[in-house]
């Protein structure tokens, strides 16, 4: 064992500086123990109303060892400046203590919860936690440091870096539907009772027919190779009372439902070649355990490091000083989530794997509703009851088997709109569609990202090595390499934004411009001179107008940029145009949805005349829109849901209100006073605004009949206006 390296003691900050020094009570060269005097010193005290005095103090030693040196003497007057810049004694120990576990000192055996006056715990020498157990053994600084240039050696000795790997919706899709659990079974009974109908149709000489074969479940093909294993109770972290079905999970845990990413043996066995790699997940101990046994049940890919959320310290962030408290210049991060990262300069970010459609991560159904800003020490159980909540929920509404009950039933519905059926000899067998599919090649992409981090990173420091650079000049930092990789994406690009930010917010510091800027875009609030870009959530706003008008500029949706931040390239802008002519379908397929009120936009100065509108077709247009979900009412990017005034609501009509009808009731104000062809003019721009059937108005008209007599007076006499000039084209 290596001698230690001399301690260099300070004097405490408590001290009522300044001190002048009276004596050296341990001279060079002499051994000291805990509580031996090592000096003395004097200092001027002045008692409340009373005369300045001089007062005495001594210091006494809090560690054993050696004296090697002192840099005072007798005389000398400290400050605080001074005792805080340089220390006053150099003193070698036998052992340092770097490195403790279960209170005692790993080197020499020492215990190190023994406390005494002098009030230097031992103790607080080795805080540091870089190992992957919760229980394991703690590091001073200074041990820390050596580890990390240790291991730092061997990794650049086997041209490697290190990778810290996520688990959910990174490498595996994980559920507790029980439904997946039984069509697993469905799946394996219709395998075995097909391989038996073809072993006797084998033996009896005749050929299998596929037309009276029962029909397999349509999601079995995808869950052939999904993982499955139980967990007791305890994988619910601290216990919490179910209620209903979710006793039976209290009492006797749940069957997980392991889905690995689509070429994930492949990823894993290339990057191990290069990276050694660390599991970090927020799921239980128990939890990532089972997962890691089921994707490396060899141990050969992680080796045992593996860090849950039980030796993490936190239920919302991630640390990479966890596992790395002094240098990250050689660690890699992957992972789906960027923000438990505080985006990180050392993060790849990985798209999602949502194979159990709607699930979502079921280890971090909390994240997104609680911040490390509120997040108190006390709600740390509150944060797992949630999560174990979300659980118990999946395995009793089953939501998956929902869900295929309403595709088959969109199947069905559509076959039967079918106008024309097949002759019988033409007939095909309707098979039903699958809910799950196994469609995804992400690892690819990440996988070129890591290789090309990985060369960089030994290119600079071959190239450091050969020219015998110092450490600080070269780019041997992964922390420099991943930016400048992800500023390329953007680079050249200049964006302005529209309607993508709330009117009373600062866009500068919106997460969507932090990204961009971050990608190597630079970013504009208005549309100035050079902008190449107009990224829209919705058509027909003044940027995007005069935006379509400039040569050179394209307005694409608020997705073209969204894709291009997910897939760390510049994606090609033509499927993300926008054109000024777009209707609502074409909105909903680029996954923004917004009313389009230009779509029956007539031109300025035609006026519209009642006798040329085709209540038919309106009639349609409103049954179209009461069957558009309630889901596309509240994602509309701005939250324009339009208004329905209430006579009887005070609040009105300042309150929005969720449109649960079409209608046309409008302020009385809209349409008080005016001539006949004025009034036409504005019932024209309601019905633009909303399509109005006859039907609703009569309604609407034997409504109000019914109504208290204290409705305003102005509402009573809009409708009126509105049926009778309704009447008069009715004849």
């Amino acid at each position: 064992m290596t001698e230690e390296t001399p301690t260099e003691i300070f004097l405490p900050p408590s001290f009522p500086y300044p001190i002048k020094i009276s004596s050296i009570d341990a001279p060079m060269s002499s051994t000291v123990q805990r509580g031996i005097r090592l000096l003395s010193y004097s200092f001027q005290s002045t008692p409340q109303g009373g005369r300045p005095e001089t007062r005495f103090g001594t210091w006494d030693c809090a560690i054993d060892g050696d004296i090697k040196s002192w840099n005072v003497k007798a005389g000398d007057v400290i400050t605080a400046m001074r005792a805080k810049d340089k220390p006053v004694v150099v003193i070698q120990e036998p052992c340092k203590h770097g490195m403790q576990l279960g209170g005692l000192c790993v080197l020499c055996g020492k215990d190190m919860t023994n406390s005494d006056y002098i009030g230097f715990s031992d103790t607080s020498r080795a805080s540091i936690q870089m190992t992957h157990s919760a229980n394991g053994p703690t590091v001073s600084l200074e041990e820390a440091q050596r580890i990390e240039r240790e291991t730092a050696e061997r990794l650049i000795k086997s041209r490697k870096l290190s990778l810290i790997v996520d688990l959910d919706q990174t490498i595996v899709h994980a559920t507790v539907d029980p439904t997946v659990g039984e069509w697993i079974a469905e799946g394996e009974a219709w395998e075995e009772k097909h391989k038996q109908k073809n072993g006797n149709d084998v033996q009896m000489g005749e050929e299998s027919s596929d037309t009276d074969e029962e029909e397999c479940n349509p999601n079995w093909e995808a869950l052939k190779d999904v993982k499955k294993f139980k967990l007791g109770p305890e994988s619910f972290g601290m216990p919490y009372e179910a209620k209903g079905k979710g006793k039976s999970i209290e009492q006797d845990g749940c069957m997980y439902y392991i889905k690995p990413r689509p070429g994930w043996q492949a990823f894993l066995l290339e990057v191990a070649a290069k990276y050694e790699m660390h599991v970090y997940t927020m799921g239980t101990r128990a939890y990532a355990e089972q997962v890691c046994a089921a994707i490396d049940p060899d141990g050969k890919l992680f080796g045992g490091r593996l860090l849950s959320r039980d030796e993490s310290g936190s239920l919302t962030q991630k640390s990479l000083q966890r596992l790395f408290p002094c240098d990250t210049s050689m660690v890699v991060i992957i992972d789906d989530r960027g923000d438990v990262w505080e985006w990180s300069p050392n993060l790849i970010k990985v798209v999602p794997y949502d194979f159990f459609v709607g699930i979502g991560d079921i280890n971090s159904a909390f994240l997104p509703k609680v911040t490390t800003s509120n997040l108190m020490p006390s709600s740390t159980q509150a944060l797992i009851t949630q999560n174990s909540i979300a659980l118990e929920a999946q395995v009793e509404e089953r939501p998956l088997a929902r869900m295929q009950e309403q595709l088959t039933d969109s199947d069905d519905s559509a076959k039967d709109k079918e106008v024309s059926p097949k002759p019988d000899h033409e007939h095909t067998s309707h098979r039903k569609k699958a809910l799950l599919k196994s469609q995804d090649n992400e690892l690819e992409r990440v996988a070129k990202l890591l290789d090309e981090v990985h060369q960089r990173f030994f290119d600079a420091y071959d190239a450091s090595s050969s020219n015998k650079r110092k450490r600080g000049e070269d780019e041997r930092d992964v922390t420099k390499i991943i930016p400048s990789i992800r500023c390329k994406v953007l680079q050249g690009v200049h964006i302005v934004f529209s309607s993508l930010f709330p009117m009373d917010t600062n866009p500068e510091s919106s997460e969507v411009w932090k990204m961009a800027r971050t990608f190597g875009a630079k970013c504009s609030a208005e549309l100035v001179e050079g902008v190449t870009h107009v990224v829209a959530a919705k058509p027909g706003t003044d940027k995007v107008n005069h935006g379509s008008k400039r040569p050179g500029v394209r307005v694409v949706w608020a997705q073209w940029l969204t894709d291009c931040i997910m897939l760390w390239q510049r994606v090609d802008e033509t499927p993300y145009l926008m054109d000024p002519g777009v209707d609502r379908e074409s909105v909903l397929t680029h996954g923004v949805v917004v009313r389009d009120k230009d779509k029956h936009h007539h031109d300025v100065g035609v006026e519209l005349e009642m006798g040329e509108i085709n209540w038919n077709d309106i009639n349609d247009e409103v049954d179209a829109a009461m069957n558009e979900s309630d889901d596309d009412e509240d994602e509309d990017v701005q939250g324009e849901g339009y208004r329905v005034w209430d006579p009887d609501d005070e609040s009105a009509p300042n309150t929005p209100r969720k449109r649960t009808r079409s209608r046309s009731v409008t302020p009385s104000k809209s349409v008080d006073g005016g001539s006949p062809e004025s009034k036409k003019r504005k019932l024209e721009s309601s019905t633009l605004k909303e399509t109005v059937s006859a039907t609703d108005l009569a309604e609407e008209e034997e409504e109000d009949e019914d109504e208290d007599g204290d409705e305003e007076e102005e509402i009573e006499v809009d409708e009126d206006f509105l049926a009778k000039e309704l009447e008069e084209d009715w004849g």
